[in-house]
């Protein structure tokens, strides 16, 4: 009967997981970075993204320090978690270029990745 119960609530809870991994910003830009080439552009771009977003987190905990309305904790939570995940994708940014750097240095080309060898 629990079972039952919690049904709904299971669907409402992947429909709005679904549509945040969708239409959510951050999960746009992760998307986009992913597809792109790598540059440093790119990177110095996701680098100030985090630190502003990583500044208005801060100003806003001190704001609430002082008497701002208690609900700004989970807007303080969004933006410190966004800062993690653009951090996380300049990180990829950066490995992706070395990774790059390297295969340029040794002359070796991307080689298709397959899941069985027939050899």
């Amino acid at each position: 009967m629990v079972l039952l119960l919690a049904l709904p609530v299971f669907a409402a809870v992947a429909l709005a997981h679904r549509s945040l991994q969708i239409y959510a910003p951050t999960n746009l830009l992760a998307r986009r970075v992913r597809a792109m080439t790598p540059r440093v552009r790119t990177l110095t771009v996701l680098v100030v993204l985090a630190s502003v977003l990583l500044v208005g987190m801060h100003v806003l905990a001190e704001a609430i320090a002082v008497g701002a309305p208690g609900w700004l904790n989970l807007v303080v939570l969004v933006l410190g978690w966004d800062a993690i995940k653009v951090s996380w994708l300049a990180l990829g940014v950066v490995l992706r270029l070395l990774t790059l750097a390297v295969r340029r240095v040794t002359g070796r080309r991307a080689q298709p990745r397959t899941f069985f060898s027939y050899s």
